[in-house]
């Protein structure tokens, strides 16, 4: 007597999706053996797509019947069993050889003595239905992207929006989003405190399947935060950047803080008791080497212990006659250097005005541009349509039409770039400006306090590979940009500063 197995399988292990979809099947089929008095051993259920090998339920129902144990199957349609080549073949070799004797769908029935084409159609079919889904899917995903909707999960601080398909703000989280990229952006909390703080205001971790939920989120799950532009208005979306119709959470200056304060906290920071601090920075004006460092430690009878630290030259070039330098000295004469560059409050603030006027009117150029961008792309989709409707008429032939819509389209994708460029880089070469202004700003302070290891940032930037110690003064040649605020403060009096230009190259 014949013995079969039925099988009944959905697309989706995801609880919510086709909910009904085995139940239904195995009731029909059920339904179907015993009018057709098919005697049915076990039943096989399977939560997941068969566009690729690999199903564990499946293959284990395949090697059962290998060894015997049935010799039918039972399915809602032949579409369940297979929907790729792999295990389409194997289940229409072991039909030809009679290891499957009989295959009962709920409309037709496959046999070993059936034209072996009928099978292999439908199963191509079913093969062919899931890469034209994978495609059209990418397709659509790939278009839904290009339109600025995001396609995917809406991230922490906004929700998907069922109905319309789009990504809106989560009114509870988004502040609490906010605040902690403010938060961060302060430089003094650690991925771990802002892990915390957001647990505090009830951002936990989400219950998943087979796992507990309501746990404070990891670090890299915070980076993965802090360095998501989708929180800005943008999305990273198939390896490229889109401009998302989302509402933003936080402004893009606030989130360029925060990447710098991750940088710069990522990098580790040196301790400012470092013997070597200096090492580095400066070149022997002798032979050229690089100076070195060197501790010294003195013991006294009375227990003291001093410690000093002293600068030469390697002489790694041979022997070297300039002598060595004192730490303290050094720091001394470096903090009287850079006091030469430090830039007056005054000048600051009006270089920032003036930074900000000039930023309004290349947003106001840039505008202006987009606009006459954006008629040129409507023009052209005019044209697009009309020459369309012409080869409609058939008063033009196909390789014309292809050849103007080919050219039409390519104006039109240039003109797409344009667009991008001039709403991504409007103002974005005012960035170098303001990054000056504000190191410039601050080198009253470094030059004060006794962080050598600040105080060697501060020089690498204004003097690059140019700072050299001989007979034991330090000098060098500044940069442009910094010879020229050190030449405005020679020769203008800080109240004139809007007489004084300072280029940055």
């Amino acid at each position: 007597m014949t013995t079969y197995f039925l099988y009944a399988r959905k697309s989706t292990d995801v609880e919510d999706k086709q909910v009904r979809s085995i139940d239904d099947q195995i009731l029909v089929l059920r339904s179907l053996a015993k009018q057709e008095g098919l005697n049915i051993i076990e039943e096989f259920r399977e939560s997941k797509s068969a566009k690729m090998p690999g199903r564990i339920i499946f293959n284990e129902m395949i090697r059962r019947i290998q060894l015997g144990e049935a010799q039918g199957v039972i399915c809602w349609k032949i579409d369940r069993l297979a929907r790729n080549p792999v295990d389409g073949g194997q289940i229409s070799w072991l039909l030809q050889q009679g290891v499957i004797q009989h295959i009962q769908t709920h409309d037709r029935s496959f046999l070993p003595t059936d034209n072996v084409l009928m099978m292999s159609v439908e199963l191509g079919m079913a093969n062919q239905y899931i890469r034209d889904l994978s495609a059209n899917t990418k397709r659509g995903l790939w278009e839904k992207a290009r339109r600025g909707d995001f396609p995917g999960p809406a991230p922490v601080g906004y929700l998907n929006n069922p109905r319309t398909k789009t990504v809106m703000i989560d009114r509870r989280r988004a502040p609490i989003i906010k605040s902690a990229f403010e938060l961060y952006a302060e430089g003094k909390s650690r991925l771990t405190d802002i892990a915390y703080f957001i647990y505090d205001k009830g951002i936990k971790t989400q219950r998943r399947k087979g796992g507990e939920g309501g746990r404070k989120i990891s670090d890299d799950h915070v980076k993965r935060i802090l360095t998501d532009p989708f929180y800005y208005g943008h999305f990273s979306y198939g390896g490229d950047i889109w401009k998302g119709n989302h509402t933003p959470i936080v402004s893009k200056s606030l989130f360029d803080k925060v990447q710098e304060v991750l940088e710069i906290r990522g990098r580790g920071q040196k301790a400012k008791k470092d013997p070597q601090a200096l090492c580095g920075l400066l070149h022997c004006g002798n032979c050229g080497c690089f100076i070195t460092a060197e501790v010294l430690t003195k013991y006294q009878k009375n227990g003291n212990i001093h410690r000093y630290v002293y600068y030469h030259c390697t002489g790694k070039r041979g022997k070297c006659s300039e002598p060595y330098i004192r730490e303290e000295t050094l720091a001394a004469q470096l903090s009287d250097i850079l006091l030469r560059y430090t830039l007056p409050p005054e000048w600051a603030h009006e270089l920032g005005r003036m930074a900000d006027k000039d930023e309004k009117e290349a947003q106001s150029v840039a505008a202006s541009s987009v606009q006459e961008l954006r008629a040129k792309v409507a023009d052209i989709d005019g044209g697009v349509s009309r020459l369309t409707d012409l080869y409609v008429e058939q008063d033009i032939d196909r390789d014309a039409y292809l050849t103007r819509k080919r050219a039409l389209m390519s104006d039109r994708k240039t003109a797409e770039e344009q667009i991008a460029r001039l709403e991504r880089n409007a103002t974005a070469w005012l960035q170098p400006m303001r990054e000056w202004i504000n190191d410039a700003s601050l080198l009253e302070e470094i030059q004060k306090n006794d962080d050598l290891p600040s105080k060697k940032i501060s020089l690498q930037k204004i003097f690059g590979s140019n700072l050299t110690l001989k007979s034991r003064e330090a000098r060098g040649i500044p940069k442009n940009q910094w010879l020229s605020l050190a030449h405005a403060k020679e020769n203008f009096e800080p109240t004139r500063c809007k007489r004084v230009a300072l280029p940055l190259s």
